[in-house]
């Protein structure tokens, strides 16, 4: 099946991706029809061309972590936090993966607890 140049993103997915695409790549191309690519990867922290790639499955990095990315900034899900219970992912991500040193208590509890939790993904690279 060929497409035109006018075809949606979430079209492409599906051409791409075929009856396996998971649910956050259907959330990705919705927010790039809704918006476009360059705007949803900057919100993503990425640009316009790793979208592109992970829209139409030619990308060669790591999925997971697009996964991770796609859902803590357009799946509104929470995870459960030893420290603090219920938090969205996206605070979840963010507080894990904060540089330099802790600034005040909070990021001291953070630094302390997401290296083991379950939540942490990120395995030891954040």
């Amino acid at each position: 099946m060929s497409l035109n140049v006018s075809a949606t993103n979430l079209e492409r997915a599906a051409v791409a991706w075929g009856e396996d695409m998971p649910a956050w790549v259907r959330l990705l191309a919705s927010a790039c029809d809704t918006d476009n690519q360059r705007v949803v990867g900057e919100r993503l922290g990425k640009s316009s061309g790793y979208i592109s790639r992970i829209i139409n499955r030619s990308y060669a990095g790591s999925y997971p972590e697009a996964e991770r990315l796609v859902r803590a900034t357009y799946g509104a899900e929470d995870v459960t936090c030893p420290l603090f219970g219920p938090i969205p992912l996206s605070s979840c991500m963010r507080n894990r993966r904060r540089k330099g040193p802790p600034r005040n208590q909070i990021h001291h509890q953070y630094a302390a607890a997401c290296p083991a939790c379950p939540n942490n993904s990120d395995g030891g690279d954040a």
